[in-house]
């Protein structure tokens, strides 16, 4: 999987005493890679956030974010199977489970073996 997969931190709004200890963050932009305009890629975050809500899934707000480049997207409470398919829909080429502090790219076409990243608690960005 791509290398800045892995220099990915994170910017959420939650305090690291109540994060969940197990969830996916999961985006919709920049769909099978490829650079999208920033208009689309808020509409398919816009229908990212619609599908998540619909399946009643525990979410907050989280961006990704890499160098000069960021996304916006969701850490949610969902199964594997449900993260990768919600993933697929959306054309994203992997996602990320967090599970007891470790952060592991998964690949949403389930081709490549998950790849350890880092520790969660150590990849959260400062919000300022």
């Amino acid at each position: 999987m791509k290398e800045e997969y892995h220099q990915t931190q994170f910017v959420t709004e939650l305090e690291q005493a109540i994060s969940p200890d197990h969830f996916f963050i999961i985006t919709a932009h920049n769909p099978s890679g490829e650079v999208t305009p920033d208009e689309k890629n808020d509409e398919n975050n816009t229908l990212l956030l619609e599908a998540i809500k619909a399946s009643k899934w525990s979410f907050f707000p989280v961006i990704g974010r890499c160098e000069d480049h960021a996304e916006a997207g969701f850490g949610v409470g969902c199964s594997r199977v449900e993260a990768i398919t919600l993933g697929k829909e959306f054309r994203q080429d992997a996602i990320y489970k967090i599970c007891d502090d470790q952060v592991v790219l998964v690949d949403c076409k389930e081709i490549e073996s998950d790849e350890m990243v880092g520790k969660w608690s150590e990849l959260q960005a400062p919000t300022s």
